[in-house]
């Protein structure tokens, strides 16, 4: 099990990373356009990642890795607002959240069909 939960781990730290330089970098109109479902993107990317934090095992309450999720969804519309290419939106925020809500919801679901994981 201890390879299972190392490799969630990895997973989760690379997509952590990959969101991380997806939110900070400058996206041209051409790409703009294969992005235009901003909101959908946020909610399945902070779905994803909540999924993996909760799976990774980490040894802190619950609710702390709940908030530090919401916490990242939120430094990086701040940090976007800093940009001159980038704004903060209250919508992606509110996505970030919903999705950070979903993934926990699904590994809770996932937990009644495998409660020793």
């Amino acid at each position: 099990m201890d390879k299972i939960i190392y490799f969630v781990r990895f997973v989760f730290f690379l997509t952590i990373l990959f969101t991380s330089v997806m939110s900070f970098i400058s996206i041209d109109a051409s790409t703009a356009k294969f992005l235009l479902q901003d909101k959908l993107l946020h909610f399945l990317a902070f779905t994803v990642i909540t999924f993996l934090a909760y799976a990774s095992d980490f040894k802190i309450k619950r609710i702390f890795l709940f908030l530090l999720l919401i916490l990242y969804g939120f430094l990086i519309e701040v940090i976007q607002n800093s940009l001159e290419y980038r704004t903060f939106e209250l919508y992606d925020l509110l996505s970030d959240i919903i999705g950070v809500i979903v993934g926990y919801m699904s590994w809770k679901y996932l937990k009644k069909f495998y409660p020793d994981y």
